[in-house]
């Protein structure tokens, strides 16, 4: 059974929708073992509201936390007592904790994996990484999406790589096509940076489709799609509020159909693209698994994103990205 460090705080509704989604996850019967890190006093009551016994879980008290408009690099020291040093702290040292939750700074995530966890061999920092969905059932793989804002060619070629590996372990495809976000399809196109990235990109073993276009993020054409953490964060917001303004123009649009047929088709769209139900962003690179949740965080994503983790540790995401490194 994995163990799991999980931070509650960053999330905007504060610890509950954390706690909350832990005790839903065992209630279910998820085959976990979490390390809650924050107060116990709102933890115990969840917990005993949810009838989980206190010998499921293990908690690390504080009160303290890193909040989100201090700077990433106040975790480098003298925050020893705050929720996410210390679950870092639990992550290194543990041999049995095999993946750390949070919904906190994604700035202090980045800077907290590779001063406090570190990142495998001849990495300098972390890529993020999240599956978003594509076509009716597919999901794609965007990364970076939010943690490196000032990339290098270099940079973006490893994340081509970390990102066809995270693929193989999230999605089971064993040979992903890897696409590099441009503003056309031919190799001539996009900024120095990305001309020269994809020269980088095409000299390694991957399936490499080319530059790709916004418009590819649904359109099926790639499984992994490369660019840096300023246009990835962008592209994967502008997707999610796309979806939930048609799940709105459908309604607007279809006051006088069936309301059955309407509603349906609303939460399907809703459900498509609300990424905050579906999981978390998880960081590539760092030597154990650490997954980032979205700051609107609800107890859904917390369980999705816990659900995340067990299938990266059945497929030895960990042990395949330090594989991929070292080649």
């Amino acid at each position: 059974m994995q163990k799991i460090v999980i931070d509650l705080y960053g999330a905007d509704a504060g610890t509950a929708p954390v706690v909350e989604g832990a005790a839903k996850a065992l209630a279910a019967g998820i085959p976990f073992f979490p390390i809650l890190v924050g107060s116990r006093d709102a933890i115990i009551p969840t917990m005993e509201a949810a009838g989980i016994a206190p010998s499921h879980y293990e908690i690390l008290h504080t009160e303290q936390f890193i909040a989100q408009d201090e700077p990433p690099t106040c975790i480098f020291g003298g925050r020893d007592d705050s929720s996410m040093a210390m679950a870092y702290a639990r992550l290194k040292e543990d041999p049995d904790c095999t993946a750390m939750l949070s919904p906190g700074s994604t700035g202090a995530l980045l800077v907290g994996s590779i001063c406090r966890l570190g990142l495998l061999p001849g990495l300098k920092f972390p890529a993020l990484a999240s599956a978003l969905p594509c076509g009716p059932e597919g999901l794609v793989c965007l990364v970076d999406c939010g943690a490196n804002m000032d990339c290098t060619a270099q940079d973006l070629a490893r994340f081509a790589t970390m990102g066809a590996v995270f693929s193989q372990c999230v999605c089971g495809i064993q040979s992903p096509r890897v696409g590099l976000m441009s503003v056309g399809t031919e190799a001539s196109k996009g900024t120095e940076l990305v001309r020269q990235a994809h020269g980088l990109i095409k000299q390694l073993p991957l399936h490499f489709v080319g530059n790709l276009e916004g418009s590819d993020l649904v359109s099926g054409r790639a499984d992994v799609i490369v660019t840096d953490g300023f246009s990835g964060n962008l592209l994967l917001k502008n997707a999610e509020a796309v979806g939930k303004t048609a799940a709105q123009m459908v309604r607007q649009l279809g006051k006088d159909a069936d309301p059955q047929v309407i509603g349906a088709i609303e939460t399907a769209l809703l459900k498509r693209f609300d990424f905050n139900s579906q999981g978390a962003a998880t960081f590539l690179g760092p030597k154990k698994t650490v997954v980032k949740m979205h700051g609107c965080a609800n107890a859904d994503t917390t369980v999705a994103s816990i659900r995340q983790i067990l299938r990266l540790g059945q497929a030895d995401f960990n042990g395949a990205m330090s594989q991929a490194m070292k080649k």
